[in-house]
């Protein structure tokens, strides 16, 4: 029973194991509920330890539980509670560091790159520092203002006395202003520092006497600065330009998209993004910057002008990745370092695992962040689909192979292809179904029959386990251990031509209609019970691959299609109104991954056709090496008795991989000195080795006989050291299908 308390007070629940305990059990659970509640208020728990009682006089005996709906508090939480954080996360941030040294390093190589129209802008400012101030001085000495009022007067035809009485007041205030103390002491500076300036010139040398220079030239480009100011007082001036407006690549900076959003006309001249946190880069050099947009501009207008927007950022649209954070204000901007998917595949690690758990997932490939994707195929089927010739069936050997190295997979094969891409995976196989003639449509009808009767099996026993066992009716790595029952993978290719056989047949409604709700049946049930099915198709069409057998598979991937049509057909109605199609990817290796949580395009992991005939030989050692090699693989064994079975122990015996017929013979007699391999008395060292070399090959062709197959002797090096005739391990091995 649960209740709901007003007052934010703590729900509680209640559960009766009265049924379940002895009086002994009873008695100890309440003294551990003493022990418990003794140091709390009334024998109440804190909200942090829950509370456990018992009625002390049940008329039945029962015991009740009463335990509180909290979760526990992580007890580094706990010690954190109080604290405040004493270095700012700006400081210890490595994403954030990344981005602050990409910044700085770009704009050193701007800066650098421009330095030559910096120097001469400098330049420039001196030189007109020098000619402002010579100009300022001059018309200060000399009161030229006084100059250009009698001109003036003169215009205007003003009295003679006047323009006379002008200019002895200009000689006047020149003499007074020349006598100036301010004036003396600029002079006498100006006169020391010359001479200062030529006398090292003369002691040192005028390169070394460069540096002292630098005062003037700061003077004068002062000077110059001002001058440009009064000139233009509205445009701003500086010699160094702004990098982050200049720049059409380098890292992404809050200015950089400023200036982008105003290019575009989504913001004005005067509206600037306000940032929210800090820039980040990660290891791949993708960078995360989040900001607030100015009021009138929601994450959506951006996203609906995303090309516009990259352009103006000058980077293909492709590298952005725009999301909207907690408000339509809130915008978070992904850049990618480079093109996504613009290098080639990562080789799968699967082409390097000596072995493989399914139950860890398939390692798919990664996103267009980088993020690897694994996908966990026990509990969804897969379905693949687009055009030929654009890695639909490399993308279908990923879990084909993370099942061929579980040797508790058991792989089943349908290639109605009937091509050489599943060639390899037949070694492994239980099950093997190759082409679209009718027999072998017939087969495949009576396999999902056979599966369906197995998923029955298997749901029976799993209803007869303990519930303890079985705690949400689904098969877990214990329960297909304990009771036998391994996980079981159907790989079909394009099912489309069994299907269209189905069709063809004089009741092939019918039939096609029985086969696609069984096939729903197995997809729907079978994944509980380590049933996994991976389809493939290139155009599956409501008629070709029907929508009640591709509705029920949750996981869906898809190259290149020609249109959106084909891709919803694979991918799911809706899909390319919401954005993800596959139609025009044009890339080999690059597709579209459907799940229940969304979609997004995809980089698959590489494996080639070698790779994965290698896999599938690791597949075929680990299952012999287990014993769960069986059915169609398993045909190809023969049966390890007699001399084979001593042949190779002898091998296990020597830890070798060649010996001679002798050290055959000799390591047979020491495992059983009755069966007369060891030398006769007086009987020659050749005259043995011809012996035993003779019964080796006749015993030999005696257990080969109707396998078609021989184990020859060959040049080896013996246990001696010596070149010698004999067998190999390899060999062996290749012989017994091993």
């Amino acid at each position: 029973m649960t209740t709901s308390i007003e007052r934010d007070e703590i729900e509680a629940g209640i559960v009766d194991h009265a049924p379940r305990f002895d009086d002994e059990k009873r008695d100890q659970l309440a003294e551990d509920a003493r022990d418990a509640v003794h140091a709390t208020p009334a024998g109440v728990a804190d909200q942090f330890t829950g509370s456990v009682s018992l009625d002390k006089t049940p008329e039945d005996g029962g015991a009740v539980v009463e335990y509180l709906d909290e979760e526990p508090v992580d007890e580094d939480e706990r010690a954190a509670w109080g604290l405040r954080p004493i270095i700012p996360e700006s400081l210890t941030d490595p994403g954030v560091w990344r981005q602050r040294r990409a910044v700085l390093a770009n704009r050193a190589a701007f800066h650098t790159v421009r330095s030559p129209v910096y120097l001469w802008r400098a330049v420039s400012l001196v030189g007109i520092g020098a000619r402002v101030g010579v100009r300022d001085a001059w018309s200060y000495l000399f009161a030229t203002e006084f100059g250009e009022i009698a001109d003036k007067v003169r215009r205007v035809k003003a009295d003679p006395h006047h323009i006379a009485d002008l200019r002895a007041d200009r000689r006047k205030e020149a003499r007074e202003r020349r006598r100036e103390a301010v004036t003396v002491y600029a002079m006498t500076g100006f006169t020391t520092y010359t001479a200062a300036l030529l006398a090292l010139g003369q002691t040192w040398g005028m390169i070394l006497a460069a540096p002292a220079l630098i005062p003037v030239f700061g003077v004068l480009y002062f000077l110059g600065r001002r001058e440009m100011i009064r000139r233009s007082p509205d445009l701003p001036f500086a010699v160094l330009d702004n990098a982050a407006e200049m720049a059409t690549d380098g890292p992404v900076t809050d200015e950089r998209i400023t200036r982008a959003l105003r290019d575009i006309k989504l913001m004005s001249a005067e509206q600037e993004i306000k940032p929210s946190g800090l820039a980040t880069r990660d290891e791949l050099g993708n960078t995360t910057v989040e900001f607030k947009t100015p009021a009138g501009l929601v994450c959506k207008a951006i996203k609906n002008k995303a090309e516009q927007f990259a352009g103006a950022l000058g980077l293909p649209v492709e590298r952005l990745d725009i999301e909207q954070g907690e408000t339509p204000n809130d915008v978070i901007l992904w850049v990618a370092a480079t093109v996504p998917f613009s290098g080639e595949a990562p080789i799968s690690p699967l082409v390097t695992a000596k072995q493989w758990d399914i139950w860890n997932g398939v390692p798919f490939g990664g996103n267009r962040k980088g993020v690897r994707k694994v996908l966990q195929v026990l509990w969804s089927s897969l379905l693949f689909g687009g055009a030929q010739g654009y890695g639909k069936t490399s993308a279908m050997r990923l879990p084909a192979a993370a099942g061929a190295l579980d040797p508790h997979c058991r792989m089943l094969l349908a290639d109605f292809k009937g091509g050489a891409d599943w060639e390899e995976l037949e070694e492994i196989a239980h099950r093997v179904i190759i082409g679209a003639d009718p027999a072998s449509v017939e087969e495949f009808i009576e396999l999902i029959d056979e599966l369906i009767e197995e998923m029955d099996d298997r749901f029976a026993k799993i209803r007869r386990m303990p519930k303890a066992q079985r705690p949400d009716m689904r098969l877990t790595p214990e329960m297909a251990e304990t009771h036998d029952m391994p996980v079981l993978m159907l790989l079909i290719d394009e099912i489309q031509e069994a299907f269209g056989v189905v069709l063809a047949r004089k009741d092939g409604l019918k039939e096609f209609a029985a086969l696609v709700e069984k096939l729903a049946r197995l997809i729907r049930r079978g994944r509980a019970c380590g049933l996994i099915i991976i389809a493939a198709a290139q155009r599956p069409s409501a008629r070709s691959v029907p929508t009640d057998f591709r509705d029920v598979i949750l996981k869906r991937y898809s190259v290149h299609t020609v249109d959106d049509t084909s891709s919803d057909m694979i991918l799911g109605d809706g899909q390319a109104k919401r954005g993800h199609t596959a139609a025009g990817l044009g890339q080999i290796g690059v597709g579209i991954l459907a799940e229940e949580s969304g979609s997004e395009k995809i980089m698959t992991d590489w494996i080639s056709p070698q790779h994965f005939t290698d896999i599938c030989a690791r597949g075929r050692a680990l299952r012999i090496a287990a014993g769960t090699l069986t059915g169609y693989a398993a045909s190809g064994l023969l049966s390890v008795v007699g001399i084979l079975a001593e042949i190779r122990a002898a091998f296990d015996r020597a830890g070798v991989d060649e010996l001679g017929s002798a050290d055959i013979a000799r390591l047979l007699h020491d495992q059983d000195p009755a069966a007369d391999w060891g030398q006769r008395e007086g009987e020659s060292d050749r005259a043995w080795s011809s012996r035993v070399g003779a019964r080796l090959g006749r015993e030999i062709e005696e257990a080969l006989d109707g396998s078609g197959r021989t184990l020859d002797r060959v040049k080896v090096t013996t246990l001696a050291g010596t070149e010698g005739r004999g067998f190999r391990r390899e060999d062996l091995n290749l012989v017994l299908g091993a």
